[in-house]
């Protein structure tokens, strides 16, 4: 490990280990193995092996849990790293020592598995763990779904990739509408003002409202307020969350979450796509939430028995259609609520529109 010091960055192969900062620029090719694992080969033969592993549904982990896997790390001399997905990988120089570590991390709890045509991942935000916005409980459905998908990360073959994404509201920090199927959280509530408003910045909770549904008023006193225009306001909370005088009266009974499909981060076939809305409106079922994660094995199951091989969700969307996806899938079909992700679009159907 390279000493800290002044001056340019240093090169990332001084935080690795010899065995992988040796063979930078000289990879070959690399094979997927069953289990989670990885070859990697330089064009002189010489080899590494990557393992990953499934997070807990909510990417936390008490500091014992974090000790010990630093020393599984240390005992077989691999690198450990949490990915983007917050999965772990471990990355060792023999097949045995990534067996081992697989058998220590099973010891665990923690199972091996998401390469190829599989579950890669399902990414969860921090939900009502501390984050104000949050509609519905990520970590929650996150576990739910998870435990009703395990074969696919590990086991069972699936047509292509399979990513998961669930987000506690409509700003998607877990990345929910680039997912091939995620769950976002919803406010169809207008927030009321409060008196707790005094305390709040009036300009910044305004200049917060993506939609400009927020604006001053004159109270009788010539002192300013804020008004909320229903018209204008879809819902999404970030005021609630900048401003403790703006609160949503009764999340307990309006708040629920969508389900998006067809969205993709990678840059492949036809590159990057955004998810659109095929299930607007969900109540929220905790602890299990089993509707929600019914319609999801429905709509992979159907995937799985219909598309090519190869074929991402969007992409064998984009191939039959989304008329035909509703139609396999049993969904019902509502093009507006497709296209429109807001409060209005959501009301509607809670209250016996069209769906």
């Amino acid at each position: 490990m390279a000493e800290a010091r002044d001056g340019p960055p240093r090169p990332y192969t001084n935080y690795v280990p010899e065995f992988i900062s040796s063979k930078v620029g000289t990879w070959k090719r690399h094979v997927v193995h069953p289990d989670g694992i990885i070859e990697h080969e330089t064009v002189k033969g010489e080899k590494v092996y990557s393992i990953r592993f499934s997070s807990t549904s909510n990417a936390r982990y008490h500091s014992d849990t974090i000790r010990k896997l630093a020393h599984i790390s240390e005992s077989h001399g691999a690198v450990l790293r949490f990915t983007n997905a917050s999965n772990m990988e471990f990355v060792a120089d023999s097949l045995e020592k990534v067996n081992k570590i697989k058998e220590e991390m099973r010891l665990l709890g923690f199972i091996s598995g998401g390469w190829g045509k599989r579950l890669w991942n399902i990414t969860s935000c921090a939900g009502f763990f501390h984050c104000p916005l949050a509609g519905t409980d990520s970590p929650s459905i996150s576990k739910s779904i998870g435990d009703s998908l395990l074969p696919y990360f590990q086991k069972e073959s699936l047509p292509a990739k399979l990513a998961i994404a669930v987000s506690g509201c409509p700003a998607c920090c877990s990345g929910g509408f680039t997912a091939d199927i995620s769950v976002v959280g919803l406010h169809t509530e207008i927030p009321v003002v409060t008196e707790e408003l005094k305390a709040c910045d009036l300009m910044g909770t305004l200049l917060s409202c993506p939609t400009g549904a927020i604006q001053f008023s004159a109270l009788p006193d010539g002192k300013k307020t804020l008004v909320i225009r229903d018209p204008l306001c879809i819902g999404c909370g970030i005021c609630v969350g900048v401003c403790r005088g703006l609160v949503f009266r009764t999340p307990e009974k309006t708040d629920g979450h969508a389900i998006i499909v067809g969205g993709k981060a990678s840059s492949t076939q036809n590159g990057t796509a955004i998810g659109r809305v095929v299930v607007p409106y969900l109540s929220n079922d905790p602890p299990r939430y089993d509707l929600t994660v019914r319609i999801i094995n429905r709509i992979i199951d159907t995937w799985r028995k219909d598309a090519r091989d190869g074929e991402r969700i969007g992409t064998w969307i984009g191939r039959i259609g989304w008329a035909r996806f509703f139609q396999r899938t049993g969904l019902p079909y509502c093009k507006e609520n497709m296209d429109s992700f807001d409060m209005r679009a959501l009301t509607t159907l809670k209250e016996g529109g069209r769906n």
